[in-house]
């Protein structure tokens, strides 16, 4: 495979993305001593030249950890316990840091949900982990790795290949025995599973320039040199997760990109349109600067296809911009805490000048790598009624977490809490889907160049033809005696 060793767990960890900005990616400060571990275990530090103490002692240290802070108290009885039993031997055997990971690694897998990782020491913090970056995004159907969408001016772009194109090897590796050993996901975290998965086995470092075959819907095959880049945008860290590029573009939609996608701009009328990475505090500024100049627009667009999440209190912000009073997105419930992401609504601009909330049409674009914060708000938004998304389901990985330094000096990412919409929605595992009509199929990306946005333009163009007809006829001026 083309793929550099930590870039399944790259992908993956960015995928799952992070939780929300008190509970969320935040670094506990390595203690001194060990939790409380179990009563058989003992606590004492290892030696240099004891890696069998080392390793049971970072074993007991993750299995505490989630034991005291999962957000579902049962765990401490039945399974979680079980396992401990069946794995910690196989942990105090490893005779290497990747065997060990290996086997905390099936050890969280138990737990079924997003949100749980072993960050390798060598791997947070480092700005060459975060991977390379082609532009190009991929989805699967059926037993097929489809081009899905392709960046401006990206190495994808470059190297020629076209939404609707199949992929079919790296390097000579075909990728069909990868899609037929996870078969067809039963859930969302599988599906996230299988799909971060093929990102590792396509992805690559900066500088690497692996050779792929490709079939377009004529059959035709093309061999294609991609050389991956640096991840556009800024670069900007939280705690000790690997790196995020943050990067944003806002603007006015033309008429012949509203055309081109499958709009009618008669209809539609003048569309703003935002996307960004990441939720990060670095991109805070130009979100608002967007959605204030957007008061005057007929719709608005938010494009979170590919954004993993971030700081979550950012989307209460944002959703301000949309709701005139606090408005609850959601709750999050964990050991002994509740957070309520409840809307401030910015009602004036920076200047003080009053704004009132943009009350038009609201789509949200999305796919199966969109995620946590970016489900938060889409899943808040359509549960009051505020927001339509449109595209594949997203990834179903919701949880707020936080990491916490081991003593071997890796990093676990653990899940501290749950997250549920005010009618009482769950999207850990389940995802936020499209609602209106269904989600582009396989053939929908090569007949449209951007299937996800002509079906927001049209469901625009639905809405503003109620709005109109709701609208009092105006009667003609009455007619006065000479």
């Amino acid at each position: 495979m083309s793929c550099h060793p930590f870039a399944r767990f790259v992908a993956f960890s960015l995928a799952i993305s992070f939780g929300s900005a008190q509970l969320g990616a935040q670094t506990e400060p390595a203690t001194s001593s060990s939790p409380a571990l179990p009563p058989s275990q003992s606590s004492d530090h290892p030696g240099e030249d004891s890696q069998a103490l080392l390793n049971g002692i970072v074993f007991d240290q993750v299995w505490v950890i989630i034991r005291d802070t999962h957000p579902d108290p049962s765990i401490n009885q039945g399974q979680w316990n079980e396992t401990r039993l069946q794995l910690r031997d196989r942990a105090v055997a490893a005779t290497d840091a990747e065997s060990l990971r290996s086997v905390l690694r099936d050890m969280l897998d138990t737990l079924g949900e997003s949100h749980f990782a072993i960050i390798p020491n060598s791997v947070a913090g480092s700005p060459g982990a975060v991977g390379g970056w082609s532009g190009m995004t991929l989805h699967v159907f059926g037993d097929e790795v489809v081009v899905t969408r392709i960046d401006p001016r990206s190495p994808a772009e470059v190297a020629g290949i076209k939404p609707g194109w199949v992929f079919v090897s790296s390097d000579g590796d075909p990728i069909a025995p990868l899609l037929k050993e996870f078969g067809a996901p039963r859930t969302s975290l599988e599906r996230l599973a299988r799909d971060s998965a093929v990102g590792a086995f396509i992805g690559g470092r900066p500088g690497m320039s692996p050779k792929y075959l490709l079939r377009d819907p004529a059959g035709v095959e093309h061999e294609v040199v991609i050389t991956f880049e640096d991840l556009p945008g800024e670069q900007v860290k939280m705690g000790n997760l690997p790196p995020l590029a943050a990067q944003s573009k806002w603007g006015w939609l033309t008429m012949d990109e509203m055309t081109s996608a499958g709009g009618d701009p008669t209809k539609t009328g003048r569309v703003g349109y935002l996307t960004f990475s990441v939720w990060m505090t670095a991109l805070s500024t130009i979100i608002d600067d967007a959605l204030t100049e957007f008061r005057s627009a007929d719709a608005v667009i938010i494009d979170l296809r590919g954004n993993p999440g971030g700081l979550g209190m950012m989307a209460t912000g944002v959703a301000g911009h949309f709701l005139a009073e606090p408005t609850s997105l959601g709750t999050m419930q964990g050991r002994g805490m509740k957070l309520d992401f409840k809307s401030n609504p910015r009602t004036v601009d920076r200047a003080g000048k009053s704004i009132g909330v943009f009350t038009g049409p609201v789509a949200i674009l999305m796919d199966g790598h969109t995620g946590s914060t970016s489900e938060i708000f889409a899943a808040g938004l359509l549960d009051v009624g505020r927001a339509q998304p449109f595209g594949q389901t997203s990834a179903g990985a919701a949880l707020p977490a936080t990491t916490h330094n081991l003593k071997n000096g890796d990093v676990l990412l653990h899940a501290i809490g749950d997250f549920k919409t005010p009618s009482g929605m769950l999207i850990e595992g389940r995802g936020v889907s499209q609602q209106v009509g269904s989600a582009p199929t396989r053939m929908d990306y090569t007949s449209c160049s951007n299937p996800e946005l002509r079906d927001a333009l049209r469901w625009i163009a639905d809405e503003r033809s109620k709005i109109q007809a709701r609208l009092p006829t105006p009667q003609p001026a009455k007619q006065t005696s000479p």
